[in-house]
Order: C-alpha cells, then structure tokens, then sequence
C-alpha cells in the first residue's frame, strides 16, 4: 500500500482552507444569489417568448394579439425560489404549469349548465350563443420549456461560487 501524507506549514494556507470548509458547509448565501440570478433569466425567458429556442406561438396570442405564455402573466409571477440547507428550489405551485413546461394531450370534455337550462357565451364575433351542451375537442399541447438554465447562467454560478469560496 502506498501512503501520501502532506504537509501544510503556512498558516494562510490552512486559514484559507478552513474558511473554504466552512463556507462550503454553508452555502445559503451563494445559493440564495444564484436564485436571484435564475429568477431573473426565467423573466426574460417569458418576455423574450422563449430561450434559446422561441415558443410555438399560441393560438390566443395569434388570435387576439399579445404574447405566448403572458396573458394574465399568472404563470410568470408564479415563480418562486426557497434556500433550504444546501438545496436551490426554483419552481411554481401553478397547476398547468406542467403542461406548459413539458407539453402534451388536453382530453376533450363536454361541459353541461349546473343551474340554467342552457350555457350563454359570447363568440368570437360579438355574438351571444345558447347551448344544451358544448364539447370541447382534445388537442396537444406544444411545450414551452420556461424553467431552463442557460448557459450564460452557469458560468454567473460558477462566478458566484468561485467568489464565495475564495473570499477572504
């Protein structure tokens, strides 16, 4: 068997070291600005309609204007980050929130009056329709990935720790 034993006699370096331990034991704050950083690049990834890769463009935005995943913009305020230990946690309690980051089918249904006799809508034309029934036909959801980490936010993490670590 063969043994290495190394021996650190400047006392800046073992100082150095050991804050080093200790801040890697405690990483909260670094993690709490990476956080910042990431909740900053998830609302420019809405605003810019998608990053890298733009969003399909939804058929509400085409239809009465706006943009792809902000109409109440719901979603997009949604997002929030907690510290917990040495654990980051980016995300949203939004329920269809899922389904936008990840696509998939939206089974059709048939939607019935609970109290009147028939349901009352407007149509697209201004027009006021009556109904026993409306069926909804299914459709697939396009994803629309909002939860992503660029690039250009790795290398602020990497920044962000290296600077935590190495600091006097």
């Amino acid at each position: 068997m063969i043994t290495i034993t190394t021996t650190i006699k400047d006392m800046g370096m073992k100082a150095a070291l050991k804050g080093m331990t200790t801040r890697l034991s405690r990483p909260q704050k670094a993690l709490k600005e990476c956080g910042l950083v990431l909740l900053r690049s998830i609302s420019k990834t809405f605003k810019a309609g998608g990053r890298p890769v733009r969003w399909k463009p939804s058929k509400r935005a085409q239809l009465r204007g706006g943009k792809t995943m902000i109409d109440t913009a719901r979603l997009m305020r949604s997002i929030t980050m907690k510290v917990t230990g040495k654990t980051l946690t980016v995300g949203t309690n939004v329920k269809y929130a899922a389904m936008h980051q990840l696509g998939g089918k939206v089974a059709g249904r048939t939607i019935f009056p609970k109290r009147a006799k028939a349901l009352r809508w407007i149509d697209r034309g201004g027009n006021v329709r009556f109904a026993k029934k409306v069926t909804i036909p299914g459709f697939t959801m396009p994803a629309r990935p909002f939860l992503v980490i660029q690039d250009a936010d790795w290398r602020v993490f990497r920044k962000i720790f290296g600077d935590y670590l190495t600091k006097a």
